[in-house]
């Protein structure tokens, strides 16, 4: 009867640990909104630890995404996502995934993400990185 008990009192304490870590993810969803006529949107953010940000929006097939995020830090990635996509778009800089002229051109219509989130390394000692990042779809 003791071994049970322990075995339950071993399995509460771990799903109470992996409960109480969930909980302190700070993750944000911003949704996208351009104003009336706008091409592009700027928003400013945080991002710390192992938590990351997310921007949603919807658009159509072979619309070019131009996404720049202006960062003093070199602690952060960001990334698209599509659920039509296999692996996530690298939108930095240097990416192989976009054009010359810095953009990508969506392959699907429909909601997309963009997240933004610190390198492991830095996430792990718990460090922070303030950016912008401005959206134009055209």
């Amino acid at each position: 009867m003791k071994l049970f008990s322990r075995v339950n009192a071993v399995i509460l304490t771990l799903l109470l640990s992996l409960f109480s870590f969930s909980a302190l993810a700070a993750n944000k969803v911003q949704d996208v909104h351009f104003k009336k006529g706008a091409t592009s949107a700027e928003y400013t953010g945080k991002v710390q630890g192992y938590d990351f940000n997310e921007y949603v929006f919807y658009a159509q097939k072979g619309q070019a995404l131009k996404a720049t995020l202006d960062t003093k830090s070199t602690k952060l990635w960001f990334i698209l996502l599509n659920q039509h996509i296999e692996n996530r778009v690298d939108l930095s800089e240097y990416s192989e995934s976009l054009t010359p002229q810095g953009t990508y051109i969506l392959p699907y219509s429909g909601k997309y993400t963009i997240r933004i989130g610190q390198y492991r390394a830095f996430a792990r000692r718990g460090e922070h990185s303030d950016y912008k990042l401005k959206i134009e779809i055209k």
